[in-house]
Protein backbone atom coordinates (compact mmCIF):
# COMPACT_ATOMS: atom_id res chain seq x y z
CA UNK A 1 0.00 0.00 0.00
CA UNK A 2 1.17 3.50 -1.19
CA UNK A 3 1.38 6.25 1.50
CA UNK A 4 -0.97 9.18 -0.07
CA UNK A 5 0.18 12.71 0.83
CA UNK A 6 -2.70 15.05 1.36
CA UNK A 7 -2.59 18.97 1.54
CA UNK A 8 -4.46 20.77 4.27
CA UNK A 9 -4.73 24.17 3.92
CA UNK A 10 -4.92 26.54 7.36
CA UNK A 11 -4.23 29.71 8.12
CA UNK A 12 -1.13 31.33 8.46
CA UNK A 13 -1.51 31.90 12.45
CA UNK A 14 -2.74 28.03 12.62
CA UNK A 15 0.26 26.85 10.81
CA UNK A 16 2.69 28.81 12.98
CA UNK A 17 1.01 27.48 16.42
CA UNK A 18 1.47 23.95 14.65
CA UNK A 19 4.82 24.38 14.19
CA UNK A 20 5.23 25.52 17.92
CA UNK A 21 4.30 21.66 18.61
CA UNK A 22 6.82 20.93 16.38
CA UNK A 23 9.75 19.62 17.83
CA UNK A 24 13.22 19.17 16.35
CA UNK A 25 12.95 15.69 14.07
CA UNK A 26 9.46 15.26 14.26
CA UNK A 27 7.40 15.31 11.04
CA UNK A 28 4.07 17.29 10.75
CA UNK A 29 2.58 13.88 10.71
CA UNK A 30 4.22 13.20 14.13
CA UNK A 31 2.47 16.31 15.07
CA UNK A 32 -1.12 15.19 13.82
CA UNK A 33 -1.22 12.28 15.30
CA UNK A 34 -0.11 13.38 18.97
CA UNK A 35 -2.92 16.20 18.46
CA UNK A 36 -5.31 13.38 18.07
CA UNK A 37 -4.29 11.04 20.47
CA UNK A 38 -4.18 13.40 22.92
CA UNK A 39 -7.96 14.98 21.86
CA UNK A 40 -9.10 11.24 22.13
CA UNK A 41 -7.33 10.94 25.85
CA UNK A 42 -8.92 13.67 26.61
CA UNK A 43 -12.74 12.36 25.23
CA UNK A 44 -12.34 9.50 27.12
CA UNK A 45 -11.58 11.02 30.16
CA UNK A 46 -14.28 13.11 29.81
CA UNK A 47 -17.15 10.07 29.31
CA UNK A 48 -15.56 8.50 32.57
CA UNK A 49 -16.59 11.79 34.20
CA UNK A 50 -20.09 11.42 32.86
CA UNK A 51 -20.32 8.05 33.93
CA UNK A 52 -22.23 6.49 37.27
CA UNK A 53 -20.98 3.55 36.72
CA UNK A 54 -18.78 2.13 39.12
CA UNK A 55 -18.09 -1.56 36.49
CA UNK A 56 -16.01 1.04 34.07
CA UNK A 57 -13.10 -0.70 32.85
CA UNK A 58 -10.50 1.70 30.84
CA UNK A 59 -10.48 0.49 26.96
CA UNK A 60 -6.80 -0.42 27.24
CA UNK A 61 -7.52 -2.88 30.04
CA UNK A 62 -9.93 -4.87 28.08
Amino acid sequence: MSKAEKRIPVREETFEQLGDLKGAGETWDDVMKELIETHQEKNRRNLLERTDDDDYVPLDEV
